[in-house]
């Protein structure tokens, strides 16, 4: 009880500190100001912060599903090429997921890296409107086993 009392209040720390950035929008191109998308398979966006896409959730009623990465990973590189343009997958995430894609050594909140425990990259987490984790994993994976992991945080989500 008492590690979900200290992840709560961290939590919630956290999306007081980043609302305290301003409002920043959604804009469809490639700049450092708000939360952006490129033209990935997977819609993911990009810069502003967690804060910003928790929100993005709740108003679409969608869960969150957070890539990790870092230019440096080879094997974040094999997921962009093999597992996110696959079609069936692509689809799949863009109608039930807001995806951010994080690159730890980049990003404005590369502190979520410390918050959700991560130890290495890729990491893919699928997160509740809340920030919650429902489903966390720590190295790549396979088309099949992403699938897996994407309908288990949905079925997660359900339960609650």
């Amino acid at each position: 009880m008492r590690r979900v009392s200290l992840f709560v209040f961290s939590l919630s720390l956290i999306i007081l500190f980043s609302s305290c950035t301003g409002s920043k929008k959604v804009v469809n191109s490639d700049n450092s100001n708000g939360i952006y998308k490129k033209n990935d398979p997977i819609e993911f966006y990009y810069g502003g912060t967690m804060n910003e896409i928790l929100q993005k959730a709740k108003e679409e009623d969608k869960l969150v599903f957070v890539d990790m990465t870092a230019d440096w990973c080879a094997p974040c590189k094999v997921m962009d090429e093999e597992v996110y343009t696959y079609q069936p997958l692509y689809e799949f995430v863009n109608e039930k997921f807001i995806s951010y894609r994080l690159d730890i050594d980049k990003s404005t909140d590369h502190y979520l890296a410390f918050l959700y425990n991560v130890k290495t990259v890729p990491t893919i987490m699928f997160l509740d409107a809340t920030g919650r984790v429902l489903v966390k994993k720590e190295s790549a994976v396979s088309i099949s086993s992403f699938m897996k992991l994407a309908k288990e945080a949905i079925n997660k989500s359900l339960e609650q």
